[in-house]
């Protein structure tokens, strides 16, 4: 597996976290304060004592009665079962948090079994209290013979607290099995739940690391909340009208482990700046509970996930999904980068911005992934109002009929860049015209490399490649299998991107102005000193057959005839006409727009121009009034968080024509 901790990853996260302004590491545990009391649980004591080790005491129920305070510990006998429900009282302080851990000799761990006579809903819940960190258990809530109900292993919920917030919790190398939950999405191996309806709350500080879930019903590792709607949200979870979005913060998953679950594998809802990272989830959506996937967020803010490994999610017949990943409804701005997705039967990426009535979700990035002997398709694209995929790398073996993308209900607009797709099988673009365009989403694509399957309906690229990559050993399972090799011809032919990021999925380095390496391993050595910024126009002489990635409005032709250089020219009029097309910037930088144009007849004037490149809707341009090809600039500076603009060639006044050819963008 590519998720092992060595020095290496610590400063891939470190470079890699430094990007969205969150912390390299997650909420840290906090020392346990000196004068906190300890207190023994062995329930396998024939006689229940005062809670010392030397008289431990021997019943759950001892244990619930009791009110845990700072610096408190509860600690479990190791190789006894409990059975039944802990739900201790009482919460620990920021300098003094209550611990829950093991005590005794041996490796064997203490358990917690709920009873399945009982109507409790977890092994272990924690309600309403706050500064808990918990260690070294194992929980369990199995009862095949019962009817299904909500059961959870752990459950922490909080619910209408007086301040509004539920403040640091630990959960750290816990052991949760053969939980038989319903099909809801209550049931979890571990959940961290806000419930309650008059006071807003969230929780913040959460970290969930190192343990292990498997065979439960029918999630493996979540959060939720009862204050999660918002207009972007829709009317998911009959949220009507009601508008109450509270986020919870500082939530971490790292390093954990989930198999076997009947549905889903991490979720993470209503989270603002929440991290999923070096995860490995497998054997997922093993028994019929509805569409699920590996790992996903919905209707939160931020969301990082990173350095997870996902395979063998099932798509059952009534499973509409089964990928390895999915930016659901009501996101904004996910990332989702140096992941390893593999034999997932629905495929590596879900875009589901459409899938709750009136939602929506913008701003989801893809970038230095691995996804290879996926299933059905690459990406199943339903719904997303301005997505990037860039500098990912896709193989499909020979005998596959997976698409690289589904275009679905909803409408998905998204930028495709530096990506290499290896397709040895027969897929292709489900969705796409014989003329590359899509009956619903807009795409555009640059510089991507599509080698072997090529269907009529592959998209048109400026910059696309058809050769082989060169991997070191195609077809292989390990992430190292898919490097470029010594050889290989995507070296440096990618274009460059306006937030790259800081490394590969690999660690190395990433180029800012010198041509990056395609796909989502850095090969190449490079010096940005020596390179000049690139071009952001795509087919900026219209040497291409058709117009695009330019789109048309009015009268716009491509001519032979007239132009500055090399074989065609653009052609607009008579006014109003326009040829425009939308250019990757970035934020807080200046540029300029060049090119050379003329017009047909005295009294006709044409724009080169840019426009939408900040908040206010801005525009630049330079005019050209003369019927001999001259140059003309004109600089803009984009807003702060603006990463594209559209420039345009327009016939803006006159009854003639108006021809513009070999543009330039370049940052000054």
């Amino acid at each position: 597996m590519h998720l092992t901790a060595t020095p290496r990853r610590a400063a891939v996260l470190a470079a890699a976290a430094s990007l969205f302004l969150l912390p390299v590491s997650g909420p840290a545990p906090a020392a346990a304060a000196e004068g906190g009391t300890t207190r023994y649980l062995d329930c396998s004591a024939p006689s229940n004592g005062d809670g010392s080790q030397a008289a431990p005491w021997n019943s759950l129920a001892t244990a619930n009665a009791h009110v845990f305070g700072p610096g408190d510990r509860l600690l479990l006998k190791r190789g006894t079962t409990c059975t039944g429900t802990l739900k201790p009282q009482g919460s620990g302080s920021a300098a003094a948090p209550v611990t829950l851990a093991a005590y005794g000799t041996g490796t064997s761990r203490p358990v917690v079994a709920g009873s399945a006579s009982s109507t409790e809903k977890a092994a272990l819940h924690l309600y309403n209290v706050e500064q808990w960190e918990i260690r070294d258990l194992e929980l369990t809530f199995k009862d095949t013979a019962a009817t299904k109900r909500e059961r959870n292993g752990l459950l922490v919920e909080i619910a209408d607290l007086p301040d509004g917030v539920g403040t640091h919790y630990v959960v750290d190398d816990v052991y949760v099995h053969d939980v038989n939950g319903d099909a809801t999405k209550w049931s979890n191996g571990i959940q961290f739940r806000v419930s309650g309806t008059t006071t807003p709350t969230n929780f913040d500080d959460v970290l969930v690391q190192g343990s292990r879930i498997d065979n439960v019903d029918r999630e493996g590792l979540t959060n939720r909340s009862t204050w999660m709607c918002r207009p972007q949200y829709g009317t998911g979870d009959d949220c009507g009208t009601k508008k109450n979005w509270r986020a919870s913060t500082r939530l971490v998953f790292r390093g954990n482990t989930i198999s076997n679950t009947g549905g889903d594998g991490i979720v993470l809802r209503a989270a603002d700046h929440g991290l999923v990272e070096h995860n490995t989830a497998y054997d997922l959506a093993m028994r019929p509970m509805g569409s699920n996937a590996g790992i996903w967020t919905i209707n939160s803010d931020d969301s990082l996930i990173q350095y997870n490994e996902v395979h063998h999610v099932r798509r059952l017949p009534d499973n509409g999904d089964g990928m390895a990943f999915d930016s659901d409804y009501g996101n904004n701005r996910a990332v989702f980068q140096f992941n390893h997705s593999h034999d997932n039967e629905g495929g590596f990426m879900l875009f589901c911005g459409a899938c709750g009535a009136g939602s929506s979700s913008t701003g989801t990035v893809v970038r230095y992934n691995l996804s290879h002997h996926d299933k059905d398709r690459w990406l199943a694209s339903s719904g997303e109002d301005s997505a990037d995929l860039y500098q990912n790398t896709v193989h499909l073996p020979a005998g596959s009929t997976a698409d690289i993308v589904q275009d679905g209900f909803g409408t998905t607009h998204a930028r495709f860049t530096n990506n290499v797709f290896h397709n040895l099988g027969s897929g292709g673009f489900d969705g796409l015209d014989n003329q590359g365009t899509y009956h619903q989403a807009e795409f555009t694509w640059e510089a991507n490399t599509f080698y072997g399957n090529h269907p009529a309906n592959e998209p048109a690229d400026p910059e696309k490649t058809t050769y082989d990559p060169q991997f070191v050993n195609a077809g292989g399972g390990a992430p190292a299998d898919y490097r470029l090799s010594e050889g290989s011809p995507v070296r440096a032919t990618g274009t460059t991107v306006p937030s790259p990021g800081g490394v590969d999925y690999f660690g190395n380095p990433l180029p800012r102005v010198c041509r990056p390496d395609r796909g989502f391993h850095q090969a190449s050595a490079f010096d940005d000193s020596t390179c000049a910024p690139l071009d952001a126009v795509r087919n900026p002489g219209f040497e291409s057959a058709d117009l695009n990635p330019w789109t048309s409005y009015g009268g716009v032709t491509l001519d032979t005839a007239t132009k500055h250089s090399g074989s065609r020219a653009v052609r607009v009029g008579p006014a109003q006409a326009a040829a425009e097309q939308v250019v990757r910037v970035k934020p807080g930088t200046t540029y300029t727009l060049g090119g050379w144009g003329k017009v047909s007849a005295s009294g006709t004037e044409l724009s080169l121009g840019a426009k939408q490149y900040d908040a206010a809707g801005s525009s630049a341009r330079t005019l050209f009034t003369g019927t001999a090809f001259a140059r003309g600039t004109t600089t803009f500076t984009t807003g702060p968080t603006t990463t594209t603009a559209r420039i345009y060639c327009y016939a803006r006044a006159g009854t003639g024509y108006g021809w513009c050819d070999d543009l330039t963008l370049v940052e000054n």
